[in-house]
């Protein structure tokens, strides 16, 4: 991991239309969050938190201003550049799972993979690892898993990239209390060894 992925953003603007005309979603002057920083956003419906973890990775562009990773300035970069550096640095994790049914555990956890080639056996090794640490039998069908097993198998999916950030969209949300501090605490666990800065919306 390089030793600087701080993130920086500064004159953020960003506008969309609501039905009854165009809204300023978020106005940010400045923000900075050093590397390996944990970050929970709270708000109300509508009020521009998913928004902003789509501007901080550049699935969306900002209106104005500028974010910058390290050295990288992402709002520079085209959308297909934006892609790429997603795919190298970040990593996603949402209240809807995104398993295949038809696949095992450890089958989903290792489908990134396959768009890379053949699937190495250290990589088999470390997926299985991962289940195991969250408490998920890898060859369980994946419509055979509780709701908390699954966001947890989403998990050990995303940590296979080894992401210097984390970006978790109410992960929690459709989970028990139980399930929903076992995943949370797992999250924080992860990225503190990862050294991955985490936004988490909640």
């Amino acid at each position: 991991m390089p030793e600087h992925f701080d993130l920086e953003a500064r004159d953020i603007i960003y506008k969309a239309a609501d039905g009854l005309g165009v809204r300023t979603i978020l106005s940010i002057e400045q923000l900075k969050i050093p590397q390996g920083s944990r970050v929970a956003l709270q708000g109300s419906s509508g009020a521009g938190k998913t928004t902003l973890l789509k501007v901080l990775s550049g699935i969306i562009r900002a209106d104005m201003g500028f974010v910058r990773w390290g050295s990288t300035i992402l709002s520079d970069l085209s959308e297909s550049r934006r892609d790429v550096w997603r795919g190298e640095n970040c990593g996603f994790l949402f209240q809807d799972f995104g398993l295949f049914d038809g696949l095992t555990a450890v089958e989903n956890v290792l489908l990134p993979e396959t768009f890379t080639g053949s699937i190495k056996a250290a990589a088999r090794q470390q997926a299985r690892e991962l289940l195991d640490r969250f408490g998920v039998h890898a060859d369980a069908s994946a419509r055979h898993l509780s709701r908390g097993e699954m966001q947890r198998t989403a998990l050990a999916r995303l940590l296979m990239g080894s992401p210097k950030v984390i970006f978790a969209d109410e992960p929690t949300a459709s989970l028990d209390e139980k399930n929903a501090r076992r995943v949370m605490q797992a999250l924080v666990e992860s990225s503190e060894e990862l050294g991955a800065t985490l936004f988490v919306i909640t």
